[in-house]
């Protein structure tokens, strides 16, 4: 199974076109690769349009571990160590930290356990985790912090991308060497380091880089279709 992230990998950035074209490619490869699985920050009408736009519908990981999007019955299962007590805690903080870091970052709409804050303009991302980071430290101890190149992700302590393939994997039976993962940010650290092949497009972080078995000479969509020839074809 090839198991990667959206931004940074199939696309640029939030805000910024798809490229068709790329998808294209990948559309007309299909038969050629294994099973396109995504491991992504984002909520699951987001991934099932992206699994739309690949051609491919397999299950998949959301909100950062969170969230399994399973295909069969439409519908997410969520990580079953999150009980009652995050999600009641997690309103809490979502009410906490709109009050907090106003004029500095909004609250994404439409996640069911992973609170995602994007930046104000002109904000950069890694201040606005670092005032999140000391105002969850502080206040809501049972909650971790993430951030990729265009938002800040909290979820409950130990879920991350990781936890979330650990339960992927074990829902499809496969072993951690059938899998290729493909990251590009800090928060696909947790899944990408758990498996024995890995890859990451031109743009990804450096701490990836150094753990990669192949580094794409590309970035985002070109650099995956480079990661899948190198691998595959």
């Amino acid at each position: 199974m090839i198991l990667t992230d959206i931004e940074g990998c199939i696309t640029k950035d939030k805000g910024y076109p798809i490229d068709l074209d790329g998808l294209k490619w990948i559309r007309e490869h299909l038969k050629l690769l294994p099973p396109i699985s995504l491991n992504t920050g984002r909520s699951k009408p987001y991934i099932e349009a992206m699994l739309q736009a690949i051609g491919q519908f397999e299950d998949s990981i959301g909100e950062n571990g969170c969230i399994i999007y399973l295909i069969d019955k439409d519908d997410i299962i969520m990580h079953p160590k999150i009980k009652e007590e995050f999600l009641r805690q997690r309103e809490e903080l979502k009410k906490f930290l709109k009050e907090k870091l106003k004029g500095y970052g909004h609250i994404e709409p439409g996640k069911e356990v992973c609170v995602s804050i994007f930046p104000e303009k002109d904000i950069p991302v890694p201040e606005l985790a670092k005032m999140s980071q000391e105002l969850i430290e502080t206040n809501f101890p049972n909650f971790q912090l993430v951030y990729s190149s265009i938002a800040v992700d909290i979820t409950p302590k130990g879920i991350d991308k990781g936890a979330g393939m650990d339960l992927l994997l074990e829902i499809k039976g496969l072993d951690y060497d059938e899998v290729l993962g493909i990251g590009d940010s800090l928060g696909d650290l947790p899944f990408l380091s758990k498996l024995k092949y890995k890859a990451t497009p031109y743009n990804g972080h450096p701490q990836l880089k150094e753990i990669a078995n192949y580094v794409a000479k590309e970035e985002n969509i070109s650099g995956l279709i480079e990661i899948f020839k190198y691998f595959f074809l």
